[in-house]
């Protein structure tokens, strides 16, 4: 009987088993799933992946502590570098001038130096202009009468309005502190309007004295404004003084005693550009024909014959000796102002720009302020003709005007930040533009 018939005949199936090599299973054992399975092919990493997920933050960690409900949880600490952002915000100017007078002193520009009616025809000069300044040769971009004029109706504007500006707010500031500053606001006071149009002609002597390195145009009416707004009495009244002068053949601004008495000095020759305003300060604008006679009685100029007495020198600055400097300067309390001109002196010689304010320095006299303005967006680092390195504008002050061993000025005023924005609806034949300054003020301390 075959197999086939022995598995009917019993009804039963037989298993048979071969026999297997104990090779196999331990083979096998390899493919066992265990209890956490591992992938065939790992996961590529996100660092490798062409579609890398964002990266997601660890929660931070925290102390333990206690969690109840009493629990108040602390404020986080404010960073530093925060704080040095705060700081360094810009700071608006405060307008201290009125409108009307900041339009009538562009009017006066517009008057005085008419070249500024056709702007299209200026680009060229303006253009050389910058070129000249932008590589230090500032005496060729002031050598030309035509171009000073051009530069003066072109930037002057703008900077007269600031430094205006900002000689108000000293003037509120230190007013009832600083001798500079103290007389100009006692005329303002103690006299009505006949008052301080009679002082303005008898008073032996200015008001204020200041003296401008680098004075030019923009000097001469910035100064101009602030005795117009100091003494806005005077201004309005008209010079009684016309038949005096013709008995005695002098011209009424030289019978004036001024309110201010201004010395400019700057390498440039100014004279021709100070004469033009100066004349335009003086005489009432020229009013329409239709104008009615009222207008007319009302009409004056921006300030009174006389009230504004200027002196001009032309000299290099950086080659003042220390009696030149003694002769500007005086022997009593001088307002000494550098306006938008002491970043260029750096730039010409470090050296020979730390000597003249050591040598201002020793001439100042007692209570004398030093008001320096110049714009803010200035290098961290310049080199000069022989490719050396300069300290900062900031280092420059701080050197020699802060010698801690020899110190000869008081700090009042430092502001490397601020922004002075024109009051709107101003009308101007050239655009004029907000200006970002930095305000120093010293005052020198007794020797």
């Amino acid at each position: 009987m075959t197999s086939d018939d022995d598995h009917h005949h019993h009804g039963k199936i037989r298993t048979t088993f071969a026999i297997i090599p104990r090779s196999f299973f331990q083979t096998m054992s390899k493919y066992v799933r265990q209890d956490k399975s591992v992938r065939k092919h790992p996961v590529p990493s996100s660092a490798t992946s062409l579609l890398r997920a964002p990266d997601v933050p660890a929660a931070p960690k925290e102390r333990p502590g206690w969690k109840g409900p009493g629990f108040v949880k602390k404020a986080p600490k404010k960073s530093t570098r925060a704080v040095q952002a705060v700081t360094r915000a810009e700071n608006i100017q405060e307008q201290h001038l009125d409108p009307a007078l900041q339009q009538s002193l562009l009017n006066v520009f517009r008057a005085a130096l008419p070249v500024c009616e056709d702007y299209d025809a200026l680009k060229p000069t303006l253009e050389a202009i910058r070129v000249s300044v932008s590589q230090g040769d500032f005496q060729i971009a002031f050598s030309k009468l035509d171009w000073l004029e051009v530069y003066a109706v072109r930037w002057s504007p703008n900077r007269a309005l600031c430094v205006a500006t900002v000689l108000v707010e000293l003037c509120k500031e230190f007013g009832d502190e600083e001798v500079c500053f103290k007389s100009l606001l006692r005329a303002r006071d103690q006299h009505d309007t006949k008052g301080i149009a009679s002082n303005i002609g008898s008073a032996e002597e200015p008001f204020l004295n200041a003296v401008c390195f680098g004075g030019g145009a923009a000097e001469i009416m910035a100064f101009a404004a602030l005795s117009r707004h100091i003494l806005p009495q005077a201004a309005a009244s008209k010079p009684k003084t016309p038949d005096l002068a013709a008995d005695t053949g002098l011209a009424t601004s030289e019978l004036a005693t001024p309110a201010i008495e201004l010395r400019l000095c700057d390498q440039a020759d100014w004279t021709h550009v100070i004469s033009s305003l100066k004349t335009g300060l003086n005489t009432p604008p020229v009013l329409s024909k239709y104008a009615s006679q009222a207008a007319r009685d009302k009409n004056s100029s921006f300030v009174p014959p006389g009230a504004l007495r200027t002196t001009f020198t032309q000299r290099d600055i950086l080659q003042l000796t220390q009696e030149e400097i003694r002769a500007l300067v005086g022997s009593k309390p001088t307002l000494i102002t550098i306006f938008f001109t002491l970043n260029d002196l750096h730039i010409v010689s470090k050296a020979k720009t730390a000597s003249f304010l050591m040598k201002l320095g020793l001439e100042a006299h007692r209570d004398s302020l030093l008001l320096i303005i110049d714009n803010s967006m200035e290098a961290e680092k310049v080199g000069d003709q022989h490719g050396k390195k300069w300290s900062t504008f900031k280092n420059l002050l701080d050197l020699v005007i802060m010698d801690k061993k020899v110190s000869l000025w008081e700090e009042l005023v430092r502001d490397s930040n601020r922004a002075f924005k024109l009051e709107r609806g101003l009308k101007f034949p050239i655009s004029l533009e907000n200006q970002k300054i930095q305000l120093h003020l010293f005052k020198s301390l007794p020797r």
